[in-house]
């Protein structure tokens, strides 16, 4: 999955350094992430400080941006010069050789740059979700000590937003529960999933979506394990579930353009390596059990 990227190390304590040349660097425009464009099968790659830096005629003492986590020994910095936070002014043109891309772009990266870039993309979302504060309007800055947004007028303090996400493989005997959702571009088909609502438990919130979107009661819910999900600022909860009476499926159109029972041996091998979607799709697929 997207996190497990051994033998490379996250090291995400909160520090105050400056950038090496060699760091990434992460330029954010409130919706997507200048990247570098390239030769071959890997079309995009994030840049690095002192390349982005050069490709502008600046150097490295004119770096404008703070320090986010490093993967073994290198950081990852997020970009706070005029070219981020004013991306649209005339004097502020796209590099050449780089642009703009969606946070989906970092699923085709290699391991390191595929999970490091999209959790940058989560923080540099947050910051600029909240440049000003939600209880006064007055101007935030960030926190000196800990990942967080802070208020200098009244004191209000914003830590970086992690959504909670259920998703569940419903098992009907040899058959399993397969929908496509109406907002995913990947064409195959995954699993029910959706946000946890306030007040509920992750095994609630399983049976609601279940429910919901494809009409079934389930039970016999259990546990397979979670992963961060940057592309929508969540915290994934992946579960096991039996039918629980009628298979029949009534299908909630404005969420999910298909939904069905597919046999084992009718599913196709799905790559485990990004979605714990795919990691419960092929623990079905080769009859695997959770206890």
């Amino acid at each position: 999955m997207i996190h497990e990227i051994a033998p490379h190390k996250l090291d995400n304590e909160f520090r105050i350094c400056d950038p090496k040349p060699s760091d990434y660097i992460i330029r954010y425009n409130g919706t997507k992430t200048l990247l570098k464009k390239m030769d071959g099968a890997a079309n995009y790659a994030i840049p690095r400080v002192k390349e982005l830096l050069d490709s502008e005629g600046k150097s490295l003492e004119q770096f404008e941006g703070h320090y986010l986590f490093s993967i073994d020994d290198t950081a990852f910095f997020l970009d706070t010069s005029k070219a981020a936070t004013e991306p649209d002014s005339a004097e502020n043109a796209t590099p050449e050789g780089y642009e703009f891309m969606g946070s989906r772009t970092f699923r085709s990266m290699n391991p390191v740059e595929r999970m490091g870039g999209a959790t940058c993309a989560h923080i540099a979302h947050w910051e600029c979700l909240n440049k000003f504060c939600g209880r006064c309007g007055n101007v935030t800055i960030r926190g000196d000590h800990e990942r967080s947004i802070i208020c200098p007028k009244c004191g209000n303090t914003v830590y970086p937003r992690i959504s909670p996400v259920v998703i569940v493989a419903v098992r009907n005997g040899d058959k399993l529960l397969m929908a496509h959702n109406i907002d995913n571009p990947n064409p195959r088909l995954f699993l029910i999933s959706g946000f946890v609502e306030i007040g509920e438990s992750l095994e609630q919130a399983v049976k609601r979506e279940v429910l919901e979107e494809a009409g079934l009661h389930v039970k016999n819910i259990r546990y397979f394990g979670s992963q961060p999900w940057p592309f929508s600022d969540s915290l994934i909860a992946g579960f096991t579930a039996e039918l629980d009476g009628d298979d029949t499926i009534h299908m909630q159109e404005a969420e999910l353009s298909e939904a069905m029972w597919v046999k084992r041996e009718d599913i196709p091998e799905y790559e485990t390596d990004v979605s714990i979607s795919c990691c419960l799709i092929e623990n079905f697929r080769r009859g695997f059990t959770i206890q």
